[in-house]
């Protein structure tokens, strides 16, 4: 590293980075929190640098048979590379040690550069179309940048760290210094702090109301960004629409009969309103939060790896690009993983079905106790090992397939996982309905015929009510265990493990510190000292990912909307749930994880043509089961193939007509974001109309006609001599005999 690099960090005042951050947010664990609004909290913006994010860089000891000098040269070089990139893009850095492997890089970005990148970033929408900017606008954008203005004072925290990620992030052939978490060998992450008095206060607020209204929303959009905002916006969305399967289900469950054909039609026309009114309010948040379009624009991954280069018809440069033929070819071969891999987790689920119903319904002989809880014991084993191996393959398949944008990985890398996740999850229900069930006497008299002993039990539709309510409440009460409880109890016992090696290590080393805890430079304070640890206990927490609990809600939504019909009551439990929810996966976010890197985005993404999907089977599934159950008790389901195959046809095509006519209905009634958008764009091509013909000279041609007026004016009650020999004066003449 040169002299000039070195001396750049280190002739700024010590430890910059924490006190300019704890000039600008309350992270003293003993704060009071008080009864304001987390938007009442007064932040300086106006700061001449700003300090939001940190890098996380973190080497290993060498291996076996690894020369020392070398691998300790590499690191140096490594470490040397990310300041130097840092530099080049007008960051600045201080560093600190963290334990033996680990160094807090951390980040400080001026105020020149950060108004660069936020004027960069508005020019971009605004070329992009996605946002709307009048000629005062763009002209001010276009403004060289002052040397001090108040310019970014309203600027939110989500896009402050996100423009600056994207400095760090972006390519260098973009601006970017091109440091890349996970795609660098030593750079493990991008750490963004939480902000505790804004996570106190929303915890705060979001606990002591029933419902969420949305200014709250708008903030979480303004602090995490519009990737997490659409979260919570469809979460709560959803929970409201939820209100209505939930009073039906009620009212048919006390007063109405079991597997009622009125709620199942219900239940699906309410299904498609809901997701096409979804739809339309994603749509009306793009808008508002001026992201319109955003995914269209996104920059390349690091990892595409481009075939050749070609000719860009629009921009005229040459780009690295690969061939969709050859994607697809890639797509195809990557089917039979896919399809095995399904088959694989559905013959272990049918398994364990099969072995339970077994042991707990038929099975009558010896240690009949201790088998019943087999299948159980089966289940918890091999279900997270398959589906992690699912997970894996559908990972280096979609690598494989080699997407252009994060985006677009995103979405079939989800799309590969979720189909493995609704088979752990409905495949039981779908084998008690449409196996167990119905063939289940069948199947009982061949084991009998073996001579097996088995004890008396009816088949009936209310063991398929009975395996959806615990999948129903175990299931969400496992979830919100997972996702709360267990994490304070690992929080806890990592905890306490610390300090029981740090009284071991003192006793036997005689040491202050385990090796692990953060090494803090002698001349920073006790606050920093302090602020250091908690810098790392937020390092260790995992990376928030939403797209888990974007699976969790949509899984739920097809227990309601798929199963409903068997036990009404399942509305309730989702909305029950949600209202929980809601509050908990905040509390995740505030304390569980690490604060999610803000990111844009117009839409849920995946999960959208998911519910679409879903919505589509539960036309097929609500037709089945009340075919094959409804008015069914003590008689058996029906087994008419011929009748069940009408009922799905006509239920599918009924499904596809509703769809198409709600679409229609809600596409032809605008909202009022798009009106606002039509209105600003509309004053955008009069002001430059206006502009335009301000520029054309029109002074020759109002002289001309004034001259011309003047001379008809002179000449009237006999033709112009100019005129005379015109062959249609000569026609009228002739016509009328007026010579």
């Amino acid at each position: 590293m040169d002299s000039a690099t070195l001396g750049q960090s280190q002739s700024q005042p010590h430890f910059r980075f924490f006190e300019i951050y704890s000039s600008t947010v309350q992270t003293s664990d003993t704060d009071d929190v008080s009864d304001e609004a987390p938007s009442k909290i007064t932040r300086p913006k106006s700061l001449d640098v700003y300090a939001d994010l940190i890098i996380v860089f973190k080497y290993k000891q060498p291996a076996k048979g690894v020369s020392k000098p070398e691998y300790e040269q590499k690191t140096l070089k490594a470490y040397e590379d990310v300041l130097l990139k840092l530099t080049r893009v007008g960051l600045q850095y201080e560093t600190r040690p963290s334990g033996n492997d680990t160094l807090f890089i951390f980040v400080l970005c001026p105020w020149a550069v950060l108004k660069r990148e936020a004027t960069r970033n508005s020019i971009h929408d605004w070329l992009a179309g996605i946002k709307v900017a009048d000629t005062a606008e763009t002209e001010q954008l276009l403004q060289p940048a002052k040397a001090r203005d108040q310019s970014l004072d309203t600027l939110s925290d989500a896009d402050r760290m996100r423009l600056v990620n994207d400095l760090i992030t972006g390519q260098p052939a973009e601006g970017g210094a091109g440091i890349y978490p996970g795609e660098h060998e030593y750079v493990e992450s991008i750490l963004p702090l939480h902000d505790k008095a804004f996570n106190k206060l929303w915890l705060k607020s979001w606990s002591t109301k029933w419902i969420v209204n949305q200014d709250d929303l708008s903030k979480i959009r303004n602090h995490f960004g519009e990737k997490v905002a659409y979260y919570f916006e469809f979460l709560q969305f959803y929970f409201q629409w939820l209100a209505a399967p939930t009073a039906l289900g009620v009212f048919i469950h006390f007063f109405g009969s079991s597997f009622s054909i009125f709620y199942g039609v219900c239940v699906i026309l309410w299904s498609v309103v809901f997701t096409e009114c979804w739809k339309r309010r994603e749509k009306e948040l793009a808008l508002w939060w001026s992201v319109r379009h955003v995914s269209k624009t996104e920059m390349k991954r690091p990892s595409f790896k481009g075939d050749t280069l070609a000719l860009d018809p629009v921009t005229g440069e040459m780009v690295p690009q690969f061939s969709p033929w050859k994607r697809w070819s890639r797509r195809v071969a990557g089917l039979p993983v896919i399809l095995g891999g399904a088959l694989a987790l559905a013959a272990v689920i049918t398994a364990v079905f099969g072995i339970e119903v077994f042991f707990t319904i038929y099975y009558d002989g010896y240690l009949k106790e201790i088998l019943i809880y087999v299948p159980m014991v089966l289940y918890s084993l091999a279900i997270p090992n398959v589906a992690a191996i699912c997970k894996s393959v559908s990972l280096q398949l979609t690598d494989y397939e080699n997407y252009e944008t994060h985006a677009s990985h995103e979405y079939h890398l989800m799309q590969k996982v979720f189909i493995f996740n609704a088979l752990t999850s409905y495949m039981s229900i779908l084998l008690t309905a449409y196996i167990y069930i119905p063939f289940g006497p069948q199947v009982i008299s061949t084991f009998q015929s073996y001579g097996l002993s088995f004890s008396s039990a009816t088949i009936d539709p209310s063991m398929l009510q009975t395996r959806l309510k615990a999948f129903m409440i175990t299931t969400q009460a496992v979830s919100f265990a997972t996702e709360t409880i267990v994490p304070w109890l690992t929080r806890r016992a990592m905890t306490g493990a610390v300090k029981l090696q740090k009284e071991v290590s003192e006793k036997i080393s005689h040491e202050s510190a385990p090796s692990d805890s953060p090494v803090v430079d002698g001349n920073d304070s006790e606050e920093a000292k302090k602020f250091l640890k908690r810098v790392q206990k937020q390092s260790d927490l995992p990376v928030y990912d939403v797209n888990e609990d974007y699976a969790e809600m949509v899984l739920q939504f097809g227990y309601v909307s798929l199963f409903s019909v068997i036990w009404p009551l399942t509305g309730l439990c989702a909305f029950i749930n949600n209202w929980v929810e809601l509050r908990s996966d905040a509390a995740k976010i505030s304390y569980n994880a690490r604060r999610p890197i803000p990111s844009r985005t117009d839409s849920i993404g995946p999960w959208l043509d998911n519910l679409h999907n879903i919505t589509w089977f539960s036309s097929l599934t609500n037709a089945s089961i009340l075919y094959l159950f409804h008015g069914a008790d003590g008689h058996g389901p029906r087994l008419s193939f011929g009748m069940l195959l009408m009922w799905l046809l006509v239920s599918e095509h009924a499904y596809m007509g509703l769809r198409s006519a709600v679409g229609l209905a809600l596409d032809s009634i605008p909202t009022q974001a798009e009106l606002n958008v039509r209105k600003k764009e509309f004053g955008v091509k009069s002001s430059w109309l206006s502009r335009l013909s301000a520029a054309i000279s029109v002074n020759d041609l109002t002289t001309r006609a004034l001259a011309a007026d003047a001379a008809a004016s002179e000449g009237s009650g006999s033709v112009g001599a100019q005129f005379e020999n015109d062959i249609g004066v000569q026609a009228i003449q002739a016509n009328l005999k007026t010579n």
